[in-house]
């Protein structure tokens, strides 16, 4: 039986770049809900790339 691949994961600085943002925005968004940071077992918060591609063309369609 084939095992999924997990999703694609960005560190917080390379989402932050990628969406223009300063990492600790991103904190923000995430204690308002507005995005979710997957916690690796290292203690490192993550986000997920589709995540955070689909906030990227929220933000920018306008």
């Amino acid at each position: 039986m084939a095992v999924a691949a997990p999703p694609s994961t960005l560190r917080r600085g390379e989402a932050a770049e990628r969406l223009g943002v300063h990492p600790n925005t991103l904190a923000g968004w995430v204690k308002r809900g507005w995005l979710t940071g997957v916690t690796m077992p290292n203690g490192e918060v993550r986000f997920r790339e589709e995540e955070i591609n689909a906030l990227r063309e929220r933000i920018y369609a306008r």
